[in-house]
């Protein structure tokens, strides 16, 4: 297949993001779709979307329709999840994810009580 320089540098780029979400988010796939996929709860909105423009641009590169790549765009894409990719500490993204749990956890067991302790008065139990 012949590739224009340009579909080679948005495939690496695509690349790079792909190898990022491994290394600073820890999410596994087969390709960049597949782990934004997975990576969507702790990206910010706009990052997901520009992460998904660059999932279009490299199956437009893939398939040969460069002429439709909004190079300027693909550009700002780049940068944007880069900069979000970077900015990411996987510690941070655990201890996030442990402090939800722990929150949820806490929240039941508060509902689970105020329910009994009201069914006691109500004389149910």
């Amino acid at each position: 297949m012949n590739m224009s320089a340009s579909a080679i540098i948005i495939l690496q780029k695509s690349g790079r993001i792909a190898e990022l979400l491994e290394e600073r988010v820890g999410v596994k796939g087969a390709t960049l779709e597949a782990r934004l996929g997975r990576a969507h709860h702790v990206l910010p909105r706009e990052a997901r979307a520009a992460g998904w423009r660059i999932v279009r641009a490299e199956r437009k590169a893939l398939q040969g329709g460069l002429p439709d790549i909004d190079a300027v765009g693909f550009d700002d894409d780049y940068r944007l999840c880069l900069r979000h990719l970077n900015e990411l500490h996987p510690a941070a993204i655990r201890r996030g994810l442990l402090r939800s749990v722990v929150q949820t956890g806490t929240l039941a067991l508060v509902t689970g009580i105020t329910l009994g302790v009201g069914l006691a008065f109500a004389g149910w139990i």
